[in-house]
């Protein structure tokens, strides 16, 4: 059995045969997770990134099972966003959220006893709470804070994540170990800047302009947008004005919106842009 104490993070080297699956409905989130399977070591064309639709979004746990049952030797890291928003397609001006770990979830209670001891599920969300990780844990194989995606960290969260739920990876024979991603690949660090997040500060402004009544209809829309901002804003390079309206959003979680909504937006907006 392989630890830690056995192999450095620096110098692991991910199998041959495995595959990186992730699903995020955010254009910003699904460029940066193709940087995340880089730097852990699976090439770009063993990468599958959906959430783009709706489709890919409602059908993705079947996708998964057949997906996982074409490839009967291969293994499969899956990083799954927890809060996955997509329109109604009757109606463009609702939205529906569904859950990863839901998705995650039935995924697993379909796939065989051999298909799942070769995946290794984990959420990502911005909600960490110990009530939240718990839920997480229980419907998948651990979870991934979201942060910024750098190489080192990358590695020093998700290498021990690995080697805990495949410890014995080391004696697959030499068709299966021993990839490495090309420099060319992996290219230069993506860093997400105030202009990236633009658009969606945009659609959130329309929202909490709304009346006190159209508001409370739209609430759980609005608190989405504002919890994308949230996870948007915590894979930016952190400064102090990052950092405080990241505690302003997550204190605005709740069933209802609080009272002086549009004063705390305006806020939030406001320290954002001294950024």
């Amino acid at each position: 059995m392989l630890s830690m104490s056995n192999i450095s993070q620096k110098d692991f080297e991910m199998p041959k045969n495995v595959w990186g699956i992730a699903i995020d409905d955010s254009k910003i989130q699904r460029k940066l997770l193709i940087r995340f399977f880089l730097y852990i070591g699976i090439p770009k064309e063993r990468i599958h990134i959906k959430g783009a639709t709706s489709a890919d979004v409602k059908g993705f746990d079947a996708w998964a099972v057949n997906f996982i049952g074409d490839h009967p030797k291969d293994y499969f890291l899956m990083i799954i966003d927890e809060n996955l928003d997509i329109q109604e397609e009757q109606d463009a001006t609702r939205q529906i959220t569904i859950s990863g770990s839901r998705a995650i979830s039935e995924m697993r209670s379909r796939l065989s006893v051999d298909q799942e001891r070769r995946v290794l599920a984990l959420i990502r969300s911005a909600n960490d709470s110990a009530s939240d990780v718990a839920i997480y844990n229980s419907r998948a194989h651990g979870f991934l804070p979201k942060a910024p995606i750098k190489k080192d960290s990358v590695r020093e969260v998700l290498v021990p994540m690995w080697i805990k739920r495949f410890p014995g990876f080391q004696k697959m024979n030499s068709t299966t170990s021993g990839v490495q991603v090309s420099s060319e690949e992996l290219g230069c660090e993506v860093v997400i800047t105030m202009t990236d997040i633009i658009p969606c500060i945009g659609d959130i402004d329309k929202y909490a302009s709304l009346p006190e009544d159209e508001l409370l209809k739209k609430w759980s829309i609005l608190w989405e947008k504002l919890h994308a901002l949230k996870g948007d804003l915590l894979i930016m390079p952190r400064q102090a004005s990052i950092d405080e309206a990241i505690g302003m959003i997550t204190r605005l979680r709740g069933p209802i919106p609080p009272d002086n909504l549009h004063e705390m937006w305006q806020n939030i907006r406001s320290t954002l842009f001294l950024v």
